[in-house]
């Protein structure tokens, strides 16, 4: 039996989905893409995620491709929680898998979020949000959010299209988290680079990352 194309099958998975392409218009900043994930890169995210009872957040859900591929991994659909700023795919993601939770929001208000749904701490956050193309304090005010969600051991999945990491290390270094890139998927346009991030074994017990403690004159000092 013939191995299938890889460039038909990642032409086949990228076909832009004409939601996608108008939140993108809407909010290319927010989105970061104009072409939804392949399947490569979704089932790299989705293999970073353990199949036990632990709840997953998936942030930046789009048009559910990640979403797809975490559920063919084994993923109960009531451990798994989608958020998605966009309304109108908020509402697609709704429509198209009625057995998941979506919530319609920022990540920038994660903790709100899940609060206000009786959700608890959860073992894996999956991010589909383009870190790099926030403004800084934005981006702090995500990960502080994040890893204040995740148990003590959990792990957030981030990709990027950069081959810098998607967290820079000084601000990785001031949350208390370090990163490892997984694997670099060239079936991707434009190819990309998964990382997991966890809390150093020096901040493994804190319940919050030590970014809560700075200030905008630490944030300028340090670069970030």
């Amino acid at each position: 039996m013939s191995k299938p194309d890889p460039i038909t099958t990642v032409s086949h998975s990228l076909k832009v989905r004409p939601n996608f392409l108008s939140a993108w218009l809407r909010n290319p900043k927010q989105v970061g893409a104009v072409l939804p994930s392949s399947d490569g890169l979704t089932n790299t995210m989705a293999a970073q995620v353990n199949r036990g009872p632990g709840l997953t957040i998936e942030l930046g859900a789009g048009t559910g491709a990640v979403t797809s591929a975490l559920l063919s991994r084994g993923i109960k659909p009531d451990h798994l929680v989608l958020v998605e700023k966009d309304r109108i795919l908020a509402k697609e993601l709704d429509h198209h898998f009625p057995a998941l939770r979506v919530l319609e929001g920022d990540a920038a208000r994660l903790q709100q979020l899940l609060r206000r749904s009786g959700l608890g701490l959860a073992d894996t956050v999956v991010s589909s949000l383009p870190l790099l193309s926030m403004r800084t304090l934005t981006r702090i005010r995500v990960l502080s959010q994040v890893f204040a969600i995740l148990q003590s051991d959990g792990k957030f999945v981030q990709f990027t299209y950069s081959p810098r990491p998607p967290i820079p290390e000084r601000l990785a270094h001031s949350l208390g988290i370090e990163g490892k890139r997984i694997e670099r998927v060239l079936w991707n346009l434009p190819p990309a680079n998964v990382w997991v991030y966890k809390r150093t074994l020096e901040n493994i017990t804190a319940t919050r990352p030590k970014v809560n403690t700075l200030h905008r004159g630490d944030m300028r000092r340090t670069g970030f």
